[in-house]
């Protein structure tokens, strides 16, 4: 039987930490080593021959203006200024996936894989990112 895991859990995985286990959809290690983002299994993608994460849908929803969205901002800023880019994932499979705001139904650390930002604009805070091996 697959291990079920915590959104906590899956966080401290790769070494990373939540600020709010309820509302953080991103972490840190606390040495700034390594940044850990939810992203939603439905929103994964194949392209390509590879897979990929568009976040620009619906850039007026509720949850883009929650404490969580800021802080994965800032999260995404680090990645792209002190990382290359590059963040670890935790995959979401969400409750219903047209609720705003989302709630997570299951969830685990993606293993074996980076990710890697293609596009990010601070000020709204969609991003774009595809897989690295």
């Amino acid at each position: 039987m697959p291990r079920t895991w915590t959104k906590t859990d899956a966080f401290a995985h790769f070494g990373t930490t939540l600020t709010n286990a309820r509302w953080s959809w991103s972490g840190i290690a606390l040495d700034g080593s390594v940044v850990a983002l939810v992203l939603w299994q439905d929103v994964v993608k194949g392209r390509d021959g590879r897979l990929t994460y568009f976040d620009n849908e619906d850039l007026d929803a509720e949850w883009r203006r929650r404490p969580g969205h800021t802080e994965r901002v800032r999260h995404l800023a680090i990645c792209r200024d002190r990382h290359d880019g590059r963040f670890r994932a935790v995959i979401a499979r969400a409750v219903d996936v047209a609720a705003d705001p989302r709630d997570i139904a299951s969830c685990h650390p993606q293993e074996g894989v980076w990710w890697r930002l293609d596009e990010f604009d601070e000020a709204t805070g969609a991003f774009r990112a595809h897989v690295e091996r």
